[in-house]
């Protein structure tokens, strides 16, 4: 039996129209489930609490800084262990999910640093007709969604999980060790696939839900700062920039044309 294991590593904050299902989409892919809450006040905890008491692999914490997500996994390092990145908007092709488990653990990949994915960056789903539109990635934006810790000593000092801070690699390995699945497939023939819900409603408190995304973690505590140091100008351009989409969401994320894709696997 493989040694290799896959950790789920999630940074959430007022997910609760679709934290339950992204979690079901995973429990099976994943060895451990690591849930970082960093201060939800919609039912995202109570959510979380109930499919921990489900499935024994999950394990949640809740977070005063989104640095403490990074801190969880960094015991990982030089373990032979796939840290898997997710988000609380994030849902897989599940069938593919499997075939991407086998070539994990067979090693399919054990010389890349880390692997990109295809992605469906939505701005609406339809779960009656299992019908999602948005853009696709490439050429809009797909993010590095699995790591592999077995080639580094140590990773430190991150502010978010996985974002900056310091790698250190084992002799012969480097950060340009990446794997682009999705340059080598389309959106059809990928089994490593996501719809992204980037710019859809993600909390039953958004009551003013804003189209062009929201805020991420580490962008809500820089918000936060900004206004407790009152910097007020600062803080008004950074939220208005938000509203009319001048940030780096919109920027990376709406990217070619719009399109509309049948996701019954993602569904199942």
């Amino acid at each position: 039996m493989s040694e290799k294991r896959i950790i789920g590593i999630l940074l959430i904050k007022n997910e609760d129209l679709h934290i339950e299902r992204v979690i079901r989409n995973i429990v099976n892919f994943c060895d451990l489930i690591i849930i970082n809450d960093h201060q939800s006040d919609d039912h995202t905890y109570e959510i979380i609490e109930k499919l921990a008491v489900e499935f024994p692999h999950i394990s949640i914490n809740r977070i005063d800084h989104p640095k403490e997500s990074h801190i969880s996994i960094e015991k990982f390092a030089n373990t032979p262990s796939w840290i898997f990145i997710v988000d609380g908007d994030e849902i897989y092709d599940p069938d593919g999910l499997s075939i991407m488990r086998n070539h994990l653990l067979e090693g399919h990949y054990d010389q890349y640093w880390n692997i990109f994915c295809n992605t469906l960056n939505c701005v609406s789903i339809d779960y009656e007709k299992k019908v999602a539109k948005g853009f696709l990635a490439p050429p809009s934006r797909a993010g590095a969604r699995l790591f592999n810790f077995s080639i580094i000593e140590s990773w430190t000092d991150c502010p978010e999980r996985v974002h900056g801070g310091t790698i250190k690699f084992l002799p012969g390995f480097n950060a340009n060790l990446r794997y682009y699945l999705h340059n080598e497939h389309s959106w059809e023939d990928a089994f490593f696939r996501c719809v992204h819900l980037a710019f859809v409603k993600r909390s039953s408190k958004q009551s003013q839900f804003n189209p062009k995304g929201r805020l991420n973690p580490v962008e809500i505590e820089e918000q936060r700062k900004l206004k407790n140091l009152i910097h007020f100008p600062s803080f008004i351009k950074f939220t208005i920039n938000n509203w009319l989409g001048k940030n780096w969401k919109n920027q990376k994320y709406r990217r070619g044309k719009m399109v509309t894709k049948n996701i019954p696997e993602f569904l199942s």
